[in-house]
This record gives C-alpha cells, structure tokens and sequence, in this order.
C-alpha cells in the first residue's frame, strides 16, 4: 500500500480557526510540516457571530498551508459539536441462514437505520456495540459468522447549511473532495485506547465560547450536548465586574492562581497603564466564573441517559481554563467529580488546547489510508 505523504485539516474552534499539513510518521505519531491560525468572532448557539468571516478565513489559511508546497486536493474538516447532533439507534437485521457477515452488510444496516435521512449530514456511522446469534457483545462483527446482528449505533451528523457552506467555499478554491469530521469525537477516539471506550468515558471540552460534554461508548458517541459558555466568561466577568478593557482582563485572567493564598495583588500593565487588584477579590471573582460554568456541565452530565455514578471521571480538554491556575481542580470541586486533564503524547502538541486538532490530523490519516486501500483493491479487481 502506498505511503500516506501528507493530510491538510482545518480545526473550526469557537475562537480561531487552525489549519495543519501533517505527514504520518508511525501508526501513534505525526509531523506537523506547516500550520497557521486566525481568530475570528466564533459562534455560539449552533450560529456563526459573524458568517462573513468564515470564506476569507478558509482562503488565507488554504493559501498559507500552499505556500512553498504542492496543491492541497483534498481537505478533512473538523466540524465543533455546536453544529452537530448525535442520534443513538437500536438496529437489528436477520439473515435467511448463518453467514460471514461482511463489509457490505454493515453498510447496509447504517443506511436502512439512517435517522437524519435529508434532514442533516452523516459523518460518522459508528457502533456501540454488536450482539451475534449467541449473545456475544462485540464491537467488530465483520466476518464473524452469525444468523443475526442486533446493535446501539451513533450516527453524528453536521448541519446540512453548514455543511454545504464549507463544502462550497473550499470548491470555489478548487478543492473538490472534502470530507467532514466531528472535532470532538475525533478527540476522543484517538485520546483513548478502544479498551478504555469500552466501558464508557465522560469528556468535556471547555472551550473559548462553547462547551462540549460528551458520552463516548465503544467506538462511538452514546450523547452529546453543547454549552454555549466557555473560558471567555471569566475575562468578560473580570472586564465587568473591575471596569476594565476586556483585553486588559484577558491578561489579567492569564496571571490568576487559584491556588495562591497571598495577601498581595495581580499587578500587569495594559494600553501604557499599570493595573493592580488584590489576589483574593479576583480569585473569589474568578471561582463564581467556574462554578457558574460548572452548573451548566453538571447540567447536562445529569441530563445524560446514562446512569453516571458519582465516582465516574470527567476527562478535560479544551483550552478553556488550561491558564487558569487551578482552575481544574476548582471545577473538579464544583462538579463534585474527580477533574482529569488528558491530553496527546505528540510532540510539541501535548496540550488540551491540541487535543481536537490532534485527534483530526489522525482520523484523516486513517480515513486517506483506507482512501488509498479501497483505490488499490479496486485497482486489481480490474
């Protein structure tokens, strides 16, 4: 099979939007050959703020990711969960006699239990679990022989105006083939081993404007559900509870420690003026930031079918409240939960920040090297 010589993705965030070319160097490792950003004003409640933005910003990241290097043909975008909705499906088909379930089967039973039909676009169809003839939980059935197939599937789905949005600004830049995946699923996935997912993972992506809480089960997403409130609260809560410029407050959110008992002050100089307020009222302002997010989390963790118990672990990504020093384990207190930070083991990507641009850099490699397997099959079917 020919090697995979590089993927370009572009990571929608609720603050900026980041574009990588990457080069697969082992099935657990990549290399980033270029990358770029630009911040925009975002979305919030499943709307652009500013949809205008979006055609520009595509173009110059495009352009940057160019320079210097071949034409991009194909690009893989990741599509936040604030645009996305996921639908979990009890399936079921039974043969005329036992077979060797294939490929095609499978595919035949994602599209007969298609929830979204024209309502939205599917990018992902994946299993929760299979049950064979014999009672077995598996998460892989193809070619296991069996009479019939019941299974949980997760269908994740894009809005289609968005969809067709993204599709249509990357066509008028003539890139023609455009496949779309879900940013935080693929965080997931590639986060955690499949053994893990097996017994259910709780992760929450705190972002800059939006909030992702997820269910991960087996290979797919039991529940998802989205906040539009994320780490631009404690800045936006500093710049109107002190009377200062919100860029003033963005560095003074970057200096808060959470775990400093001093009796001292922040002191920072912003627009040629010095700035100083003392420690525990801004750490007090900061912590009714966090709970207030934290009751919105709690929120929709109750709100999932899942019967979490209470010991169950929220796994944390996200550059939300990674400056927050603190701030963790604060949220941990708030959500009564235990608060873990996960994050990549790539080189110079190992932040919770990187953690969805992480996970699309590697379901596009997967997805461009079954692109090419599926070519050469075809190749010497002829």
């Amino acid at each position: 099979m020919s090697q995979v010589s590089d993927v370009a993705v572009i990571d929608i965030g609720s603050r900026s939007i980041c574009a990588y070319r990457a080069e697969m160097l082992s099935d657990d490792n990549f290399a980033v050959k270029s990358s770029c950003e630009i911040e925009y004003s975002g979305y919030m409640d499943g709307e652009w703020l500013d949809a205008e933005e979006i055609a520009p910003s595509f173009e110059r990241l495009i352009e940057k990711l160019e320079r210097g290097a071949s034409r991009i043909k194909r690009v893989y975008v990741g599509v936040p969960a604030g645009f996305c909705q996921v639908r979990t499906i009890s399936a079921g088909v039974t043969f005329p006699k036992a077979k060797r379930v294939t490929a095609q089967d499978l595919q035949n039973l994602y599209d007969h239990y298609n929830p979204f039909r024209d309502e939205a676009v599917v990018m992902h169809v994946k299993p929760l679990f299979f049950v064979t003839d014999r009672g077995e939980k598996i998460l892989s059935p193809e070619k296991i022989v069996t009479s019939s197939l019941k299974a949980k599937l997760s269908f994740i789905a894009c809005d289609r105006e968005v969809a067709l949005l993204l599709k249509q600004i990357l066509s008028r830049m003539g890139i023609k083939n455009v496949t779309l995946i879900q940013s935080e699923y693929a965080a997931a996935v590639h986060l955690f081993e499949r053994e893990e997912r097996e017994t259910g993972l709780l992760l929450v992506d705190i972002g800059y404007l939006s909030t992702c809480v997820q269910y991960v089960y087996g290979d797919g997403v039991d529940e998802m559900m989205t906040v539009s409130l994320g780490g631009a609260f404690l800045p936006a809560g500093f710049s109107q509870g002190l009377d200062i410029p919100f860029q003033a407050a963005v560095i003074l959110t970057s200096k808060v420690d959470l775990d400093s008992h001093e009796e001292g002050t922040y002191t920072f100089r912003f627009d040629n003026q010095e700035y100083s307020f003392p420690i525990s009222q801004v750490n007090d302002m900061a912590k009714e930031c966090i709970k207030y997010i934290a009751s919105y989390i709690k929120k929709a963790i109750d709100a999932l079918h899942a019967d979490l118990p209470a010991y169950t672990t929220i796994f944390l990504t996200g550059g939300g409240l990674i400056e927050v020093r603190g701030g963790a384990e604060y949220l941990s207190k708030c959500c009564g939960r235990e608060v873990v930070y996960i994050r990549s083991n790539v080189a110079n990507y190992a932040k919770p920040y990187y953690s969805t641009a992480v996970g699309l850099i590697f379901e596009a490699i997967e997805q461009e090297k079954k692109n090419r397997f599926g070519f050469i099959k075809r190749l010497f079917a002829r």
